[in-house]
């Protein structure tokens, strides 16, 4: 007899979706993952970057596994909506960590101050123009914030020739108007000994140097993930008071090359099989039939429920592979927006999972199939991929 559902008794979406391509999140992975970092740079504040919403591993989930752990100042953002919404999923138990965003100021505006204002945020600062209105406004009375300096990475900063002037006007003010934080942002920390970083660092130094006697109160910072890698070189303990992990935290190592030093992967994103078949001598699958079997030949194929819409890059397409029951399968044809081709044993069928992201893919190499990096690879897991975790 066919059982008979009521709209209140259906299953929710994402409870249905989750059986079409979900990424898996590992709560021990991250925790393990953040004790890896402090051990490289022990007695260092951390300031765990979840922007792109935790990196595509989910903002509030990233930041709600780590609230108790040790040493932690706070999340940084990129905009003020991650902001406000990090703020409201997180609710009055985090009150007391820092929110900051990074890249939403410029241009500045009383509506962005208020917003800071009413939702617990506190902003950096990167332009002169901006660290101006802020205090014409008197917004430093009423807002934690914090002030970036231009040294190399020409991006967003305030020139670090200002630095001794802004210094002093900081060392005028009270103490609680002050800036909790100033930093810059290395250009290309992996190659601690370039003379672009080298640079960097010489400039850094002389912020710190104007800083440090007129606001002794004010943090500095200016380590990545790939800095905290080369905490020793680059002097983390004596120069600064605070890191900012990103890519690290998630398990990727910070560069190609860079040993992992223990770290596991967060994610591993799924996607279920949903038909099973073979292809004759000559015949393609997918968009244009860029894959054909070859003459001679039959190819058993597996159809994943998963394509460009949830963040698989058609790029990839006839170039990658995946993990589907402890074998390595190749991506058969093109990529299409919901659904891809994989070759496939004849053991696996409708139901079993693959495995496109995670412990057994190398995600340096799968970037560089893909002529990206794993950044890009992890934040492009779209929002219709359920997240488990």
């Amino acid at each position: 007899m066919r059982t008979r559902f009521t709209r209140s008794s259906l299953p929710e979406p994402d409870v249905v979706d989750a059986a079409r391509a979900r990424a898996c999140l590992d709560a021990t992975a991250l925790k393990n993952n953040y004790a890896v970092i402090r051990k490289q740079v022990p007695g260092q504040g951390v300031l765990p970057m979840i922007k792109a919403n935790g990196y595509g591993h989910g903002a509030a989930w990233v930041a709600r596994e780590l609230l108790k752990e040790p040493d932690l100042i706070g999340f940084g953002v990129a905009t003020l909506g991650e902001g406000a919404r990090l703020r409201e999923e997180l609710g009055p138990r985090a009150r007391r960590l820092s929110v900051v965003v990074f890249a939403a100021m410029s241009p500045f505006t009383e509506e962005k101050a208020q917003f800071c204002e009413l939702h617990g945020l506190e902003p950096v600062l990167s332009t002169e123009d901006a660290w101006r209105a802020f205090h014409k406004g008197a917004w430093a009375e009423r807002l934690k914030y914090h002030l970036e300096f231009e040294t190399g990475m020409n991006r967003l900063g305030i020139p670090f020739a200002q630095a001794p002037v802004i210094a002093r006007e900081v060392g005028k003010r009270p103490i609680e108007h002050r800036p909790e934080s100033v930093f810059t942002h290395l250009a290309s920390a992996e190659i601690p000994d370039g003379a672009d970083c080298r640079k960097q660092l010489e400039r850094y130094d002389s912020i710190r140097q104007a800083f440090r006697p007129a606001s002794p109160g004010t943090r500095l910072h200016f380590a990545n993930s790939a800095a905290i890698w080369n905490s020793q070189t680059y002097g983390v303990d004596e120069r600064s008071d605070w890191v900012r992990p990103g890519i690290s935290l998630y398990g990727v190592a910070p560069w190609r090359d860079a040993p992992l030093r223990g770290l596991q992967p967060v994610m591993e994103l799924r996607a279920s099989v949903v038909r099973c078949f073979a292809l004759q001598a000559g015949e393609g699958v997918g968009y244009g039939a860029t894959f054909r079997v070859p003459r001679g030949e039959k190819q058993s194929v597996a159809i994943l429920a998963a394509g460009y819409a949830d963040g698989v890059h058609r790029i990839l397409s006839n170039q990658a592979g995946v993990w589907l029951n402890g074998r390595f399968e190749r991506i058969l044809g093109q990529i299409s927006m919901d659904l891809m081709a994989v070759s496939a044993s004849t053991q696996v069928k409708p139901g079993d999972e693959a495995v496109l992201l995670g412990p057994n893919v190398d995600i340096w190499a799968l970037a560089k199939k893909a002529g990206t990096i794993p950044y890009e690879l992890l934040t492009s897991v779209s929002s219709r991929v359920i997240r488990d975790g």
